[in-house]
């Protein structure tokens, strides 16, 4: 038997004995890059003081072998309810935030905000990082801090999917001081941009100086911008939005048809041709779309139609 397989094979023998990260230390820092990874996996599952394990998960996000630093990676997440962050765990986020490996900066950007441990400044300086991966992380964390300024300057990055997570930030802060950021994504020259920013305004409100967004969002030759501007409108009684919504009701695309027949139902009471379009909308051809309609219109007189 070689000595890397004796090795591990004694680390898991130690599983049973609870044992400390001090006593595993010698296997965490061996010069085999299994046993590394395997004294790591052992801490995980046998280690009770997480205060004192928490460092050395953080440290081997910079070891120099790919498959212990993925290991400390992924162990970092499973283990974030429970590791208990002190300076020395700290410090080693800090270091890993600056790898040469993405995928590294990554999860130490993403342990540094899940544990509090990082500032609106500190992640903005990160939102400059090369890596989408790593800028999409940063928005999360600008989400964790409610943090409206860092998510408006992630709604101008270059790629798309950046400028899409941007604006679903903005909605799931849900601060109406986040509109102007999404009025400013309104005309963006990708499609699901603008999608999603028309579906943020569900949650931050449709105000009075965005309804005219929405409306003409349902002319959008994407359905999926249609559909996110009908969504957006179900916020709003502007009397402006009816008779867009009306047509939206018989668009070409399902979705964008039940966001609509969903947006008409709270103006049903006001509005006779809103009765009109829900009675047409049980004739469609999608279940769903009959069923919203159908429930709309019983949930008005109190009995089936």
């Amino acid at each position: 038997m070689s000595a890397p397989n004796a090795r591990i094979l004694a680390l898991l023998e130690l599983v049973d004995e609870a044992p400390s990260a001090q006593e595993l230390e010698p296997y965490l820092k061996s010069d085999d890059p299994e046993v590394r990874r395997t004294a790591l996996t052992v801490l995980s599952e046998a280690g009770d003081d997480w205060a004192e394990a928490a460092p050395y998960f953080a440290a081997a996000l910079t070891d120099p072998d790919d498959a212990v630093r993925r290991r400390a990676a992924d162990l970092l997440r499973e283990l974030r309810e429970v590791l208990r962050p002190g300076p020395e765990f700290i410090a080693h986020l800090q270091v890993a935030a600056s790898s040469a490996d993405a995928g590294m900066r990554c999860a130490a950007i993403g342990a540094l905000w899940r544990h509090r441990l990082t500032s609106p400044a500190d992640l903005l300086r990160s939102l400059s990082d090369p890596d989408p991966r790593v800028r999409r992380e940063v928005v999360l964390g600008f989400v964790s801090l409610d943090d409206l300024d860092g998510l408006a300057a992630a709604a101008g990055d270059p790629e798309p999917r950046i400028r899409i997570a941007a604006a679903r930030g903005v909605g799931a802060v849900g601060d109406p001081r986040g509109i102007a950021t999404l009025v400013r994504m309104h005309d963006d020259s990708d499609h699901l941009v603008r999608a999603a920013a028309l579906n943020a305004l569900s949650e931050t409100g449709c105000t009075d100086d965005t309804v005219g967004l929405a409306v003409a969002g349902l002319s959008d030759a994407a359905w999926e911008v249609r559909q996110a501007a009908a969504t957006a409108l179900i916020e709003s009684m502007a009397e402006g939005a009816v008779e867009p919504l009306i047509a939206a009701a018989a668009d070409q695309n399902l979705d964008v048809r039940k966001a609509a027949v969903k947006a008409l139902t709270p103006r049903l009471a006001e509005n006779p041709d809103v009765r009109e379009a829900l009675l047409r909308a049980q004739g469609d051809a999608d279940a769903d779309v009959r069923a919203f309609a159908r429930i709309a219109l019983e949930a008005e007189t109190g009995f089936p139609t």
